[in-house]
């Protein structure tokens, strides 16, 4: 597992899986999907950064020592939210093996593709060289808001790109997913009659 540098704060974070299910409508999808009939899953990403800059005395030279005692990254997935159609009874064989699907689709594997990202997101900001108090960036007094902001944008750039990305990654894997294939599989793990009748 890649480590960030100093001085970079790293947090790839979920929610719980959760335990309850919204099973109040016939069609738990948004309107006009097909794929989205027996069961629907939504989740949400988010991402935040926190820079907390200094500085020291002004040097004989009249330059200032500039520098971040803390670079703090969140990324987290939130709002897990599981719906299964209200057409299946719980725990019928259609309402399981709808709930297996969504969960291991739609929540286990949006987890394990967030969470490789962190690798990824630490080897861009390790490349970016931000002043510490070890080794400052000793500046004019009239740069320190522009060089400061030089430094941020090469962050966000980094944070943007990754979460671009990642929202690529999750879209295709939901594609994936809810393909007539992936449906095979499903539809295959109860009989015709438990489908229609949803017992």
């Amino acid at each position: 597992m890649a480590e960030a540098k100093k001085p970079f704060y790293i947090s790839f974070t979920h929610d719980r899986i959760p335990q309850q299910v919204d099973h109040s409508r016939s069609s738990p999808g948004p309107t006009g999907r097909s794929a989205n009939l027996a069961g629907y899953t939504s989740i949400k990403s988010k991402a935040r950064l926190t820079i907390a800059w200094d500085d020291g005395s002004t040097g004989a030279d009249g330059r200032v020592p500039i520098f971040a005692r803390s670079v703090n990254i969140y990324f987290w997935l939130t709002d897990f939210l599981i719906a299964i159609s209200s057409n299946f009874a719980a725990h019928s064989c259609a309402y399981q093996a709808t709930h297996r699907h969504e969960q291991e689709a739609h929540i286990y594997d949006p987890i394990r593709i967030f969470h490789s990202f962190r690798d990824i997101l630490i080897r861009r900001i390790n490349v970016i060289a931000v002043p510490t108090r070890e080794v400052p960036l000793r500046v004019a007094s009239s740069q320190i808001e522009s060089r400061q902001e030089e430094v941020e944008r090469q962050i966000i750039h980094a944070i943007s790109l990754t979460r671009r990305e990642l929202l690529r990654d999750l879209q295709q894997a939901r594609v994936r997913h809810d393909n007539a294939a992936s449906y095979r599989l499903v539809y295959n793990q109860c009989t015709d009659a438990q489908w229609v009748s949803g017992r």
